[in-house]
């Protein structure tokens, strides 16, 4: 748990200095603090195709250490997700006709964008991966994931598509095209 904070808050430091260059310089000089580059910085940034994470896990085990810093990855692209499922499951609902129809609509989208996500991260793609060893002999892991916003919408609309509740109001490629413009403006 006190892992999982740490990468945490590591994370969360990474993105609130990622682009403050000159502003970190001033905090710098005004402070005696040093600006520490993050290994596999740069690869947490989402784009019009990927989500992305980066994790840092620190450990006597290099195994654990690494580890810590898989699911601070994970953890990463999570928060970054955020209320995506509640969002597109509740924008797309509201698209079909029928009130009834629209509750269960929603219930079964979210459902399935989670169960997805949560598949997709066990599965995702590595984009770095950096291990150091500490003067203090511990074990430092940094790894960066990614998954395919593309995939996401297509496992959903597969899976959507094989929902018997569903069959008769889902159309497949309606979704699919829905779910990529959704997701092109959840970006922004």
């Amino acid at each position: 748990m006190k892992t999982r904070i740490i990468v945490l808050a590591a994370a969360m430091m990474t993105i609130a200095f990622t682009g403050c260059k000159s502003t970190s310089k001033q905090f710098q000089s005004q402070t005696g603090n040093k600006e520490i580059e993050l290994p596999c910085a740069g690869y947490d940034q989402d784009t019009e195709d990927y989500f992305t994470g980066m994790g840092i896990g620190e450990n006597v085990n290099m195994q654990n250490a690494r580890m810590a810093a898989l699911n601070g990855a994970k953890q990463m692209i999570n928060a970054k997700i955020g209320g995506l499922a509640k969002g597109l499951s509740t924008d797309y609902s509201r698209t079909m006709s029928g009130s009834a129809a629209q509750q269960d609509v929603q219930g079964v989208v979210e459902r399935e964008i989670t169960q997805v996500i949560e598949r997709m991260l066990n599965d995702a793609e590595q984009t770095c991966e950096k291990m150091y060893q500490t003067q203090a002999g511990t074990y430092q892991s940094h790894i960066a994931i990614r998954i395919s916003k593309k995939e996401i919408v297509k496992k959903v609309a597969t899976e959507l598509s094989e929902d018997q509740k569903l069959e008769t109001l889902f159309n497949r490629e309606q979704f699919r095209k829905w779910a990529e413009e959704y997701m092109k403006n959840y970006r922004n």
